[in-house]
């Protein structure tokens, strides 16, 4: 586990050109739509699973990934656990406590998140940012996560994170979010036309 946050670290301090552009404009106001509804405490309560890549920053994918998550409302919020297992074997775990600060608007710590985690939610789109600590020569290094993720159908939300450093794009992460057991209709629907 550490020799790969190393490796990541490492690739993190010695990136040049490749600037991030385009996501700093975006706002939850227009990069979302109506409907479907996600709510975070809804969508994310129980069990949810998620199915993931990691692109470098030249685009080529290398690593991927596969998550469960269990969520559990609270009383000022909720808590979402996540337990991720890497394709070379290594697990990680992260659990994340988010505070409801008004409609649409959270807080949320973890216990690898450098402060506190913005949660804004609009629509069918949550947008999450932070900076995450990642172990580097005994200590760490912060890098800054941008996550967008949309409800589609079918229970199913996907997700892109672009992950920088000092402004600088330095990777991406996507994964598609499933509820296990969700009802599947749009999907049903389409499968009549093979028929």
């Amino acid at each position: 586990m550490r020799s790969r946050a190393l490796l990541f670290a490492l690739a993190l301090t010695t990136v040049g050109a490749g600037s991030l552009s385009g996501c700093a404009s975006l706002d939850i106001a227009s990069n979302s739509r109506p409907q479907p509804a996600f709510e975070l405490e809804s969508y994310f309560a129980g069990e949810t699973r998620a199915y993931g890549v990691f692109e470098d920053r030249s685009g080529k994918v290398s690593r991927t990934f596969s998550v469960v998550t269990r969520g559990t409302p609270t009383a000022e919020g909720f808590v979402l656990d996540e337990r991720f297992l890497w394709n070379d074997g290594e697990r990680q775990t992260r659990t994340w406590t988010f505070r409801k600060i008004s409609n649409g608007l959270y807080e949320g710590r973890a216990q690898d998140v450098a402060g506190t985690a913005r949660i804004e939610t609009g629509g069918d789109a949550i947008r999450i940012r932070y900076l995450l600590n990642l172990p580097y020569q005994g200590g760490t290094l912060k890098v800054r996560f941008d996550d967008w993720s949309h409800l589609v159908a079918d229970g199913v939300a996907i997700n892109r994170t672009d992950v920088s450093k000092f402004g600088v794009h330095v990777g991406r992460v996507t994964l598609s979010f499933i509820k296990p057991g969700h009802p599947a209709p749009v999907a049903e629907s389409l499968t009549k036309d093979f028929k």
